[in-house]
């Protein structure tokens, strides 16, 4: 037998967690660290729950999510014929800001596009 798997070591795990509806969630390793037991992560879960109640979107394909001090990325999708949540949940190592959206103050401003150059923001 290989030795390439080191049992002592904390691997993405996939679990499912109740939260109005039931969600499969997939872990990485470093939130498996952090989040040792199951019931660790149900508040996580939990939270990243509320998250997505608030966006009107069955697929949400990025959410940067504040909880104990740490932050998460997390990626969301409803899937219909299972009736369940799939989740991603990752610890975030690092952000970088590549770039600002500036706002105009006077809220009646009509938007020319034409004016403005697209940018993208990763």
């Amino acid at each position: 037998m290989s030795g390439t798997h080191n049992a002592d070591e904390a691997c993405p795990i996939i679990e499912e967690h109740k939260l109005g509806n039931t969600a499969k969630v997939w872990f990485s390793a470093e939130v498996v660290r952090a989040f040792k037991t199951y019931d660790e992560r149900v508040p996580l879960v939990d939270a990243l729950g509320d998250e997505i109640n608030e966006i009107p979107s069955d697929y949400i394909p990025y959410i940067l999510l504040n909880f104990q001090k740490m932050t998460f990325v997390c990626a969301t999708l409803w899937n219909a014929e299972e009736e369940v949540y799939l989740m991603e949940i990752d610890v975030a190592t690092r952000a970088i800001q590549v770039g600002e959206i500036s706002t105009l103050d006077d809220e009646k401003y009509n938007f020319d596009e034409e004016i403005h150059e697209p940018v993208t923001v990763h």
